[in-house]
C-alpha cells in the first residue's frame, strides 16, 4: 500500500507542497493526529471529498448519507443516540447479528470494539463524511430523515450543525504557533490573516509584497481571533471596533514580542500579526531585554 500522502497526491486532492506543510504541521503538533484527519480539519480538502477517498485507500464501502434511503429503524434502535454522538458514528442497516454502521475512519477500531459491546453484533463498517454523520444523528434519531438538496429538514440540519460546530476549531493555538514560527524563520515581517467569501486567507508579507500561504474554512476565523485576542490581552467581546496590542512568543531560546492589530470588516476581522516587533532574551535581571 502506497503511504497516504502520496495516494493523496496521486487523487489530486493536494499537492507536494501542500503534503510537506502537513507533515511538517503534524511533526510539530502536540497532538497525535493522522495525515488525513489533519489535511481535513485544517481545511485543505473538504470532508465529503475525502471520505470517497479513504473509503477506496482502504478498500470499504463508501455510502453518501444525504441520498441514502435504506435506513432501517432496528438499525437505529440498536444504539443509543448518545453513544452514536459520541463516538461519531451513526447506524444505517441491520441483518440477523451484523450491524452496518457508517464511521468517518475505518481504521478506529477501538471505536469498532465499544460498538460490539454496546450493540453485542459484529460491526460492518462504511465510511461516509463526518459533516454527513452529525447531520444523519440529528435527523435519524428524530424520525426526521434528510431529504434531497434542498429540502427544508436538510436546510435545518445544516443551520443546527453550522451553530454547532461553527466555532469549535481546537487547532487555532498550533496554527498560530507553526505561522509565527515559519515567519520568524523566512524574515517576514507581518501575517495577514483576513476572511474572504467562503475562506480565510493568510499571507506573509515580505520585501512589501504580500504571498498567499494558506487558505482555512471561514468558520474557524472566530476560534482563531478568539485566541489572539486572548493572547493579547485584548476585548475577546468586540468585534466592531480597532484593537491593538501584542503578546510574546518564545522560540529558538528567544522572546519575540508579536505585535496584533484587529479590524473589523463585513465579513468578519482581519488579524495582522506583526513578527516580531521586538526580539529579546531571557535576562537575569530583566524578564525581557530587546535586542
Amino acid at each position: 500500500m502506497k503511504p497516504i500522502g502520496q495516494s493523496m497526491i496521486e487523487a489530486n486532492l493536494i499537492n507536494q507542497y501542500q503534503l510537506d506543510e502537513l507533515l511538517e504541521y503534524q511533526n510539530r503538533s502536540e497532538e497525535r493526529i493522522s495525515l488525513g484527519r489533519l489535511t481535513v480539519d485544517l481545511g485543505v480538502v473538504k470532508d465529503e471529498d475525502f471520505a470517497p477517498f479513504i473509503a477506496s485507500y482502504f478498500d470499504v464501502p463508501y455510502v453518501n448519507l444525504n441520498s441514502y434511503s435504506k435506513v432501517q429503524p432496528e438499525a437505529i434502535n440498536s444504539l443509543p443516540q448518545s453513544i452514536a454522538k459520541r463516538l461519531n458514528v451513526v447506524p444505517i442497516s441491520r441483518e440477523d447479528d451484523t450491524l452496518t454502521v457508517a464511521m468517518h475512519d475505518p481504521l478506529d477500531l477501538l471505536t469498532v470494539e465499544n460498538l460490539e459491546t454496546v450493540t453485542r453484533c459484529r460491526i460492518r463498517r462504511v465510511v461516509s463524511s463526518l459533516k454527513q454523520i452529525k447531520e444523519s444523528i440529528e435527523s435519524f434519531y428524530t424520525g426526521v430523515f434528510l431529504k434531497p438538496a434542498g429540502g427544508s429538514d436538510q436546510d435545518n440540519a445544516q443551520s443546527i450543525f453550522d451553530k454547532r460546530y461553527k466555532y469549535s476549531w481546537p487547532l487555532a493555538p498550533s496554527l498560530i504557533r507553526l505561522l509565527i514560527e515559519r515567519a520568524h524563520k523566512n524574515s517576514v515581517t507581518s501575517i495577514h490573516i483576513q476572511p474572504e467569501k467562503n475562506r480565510i486567507e493568510i499571507f506573509f508579507r515580505n520585501d512589501k509584497k504580500l504571498d498567499k500561504i494558506a487558505s482555512y474554512p471561514l468558520g474557524a476565523l472566530s476560534s482563531i481571533s478568539s485566541f489572539i485576542k486572548m493572547a493579547a490581552k485584548l476585548d475577546s467581546s468586540i468585534s466592531d471596533a480597532p484593537q491593538s496590542g501584542y503578546f510574546v512568543f518564545n522560540v529558538d531560546r528567544l522572546n519575540i514580542e508579536v505585535g496584533v492589530s484587529v479590524l473589523p470588516l463585513i465579513l468578519g476581522e482581519r488579524i495582522v500579526l506583526e513578527v516580531p516587533r521586538r526580539i529579546g532574551w531571557m535576562d537575569e535581571d530583566t524578564w525581557f531585554k530587546a535586542v
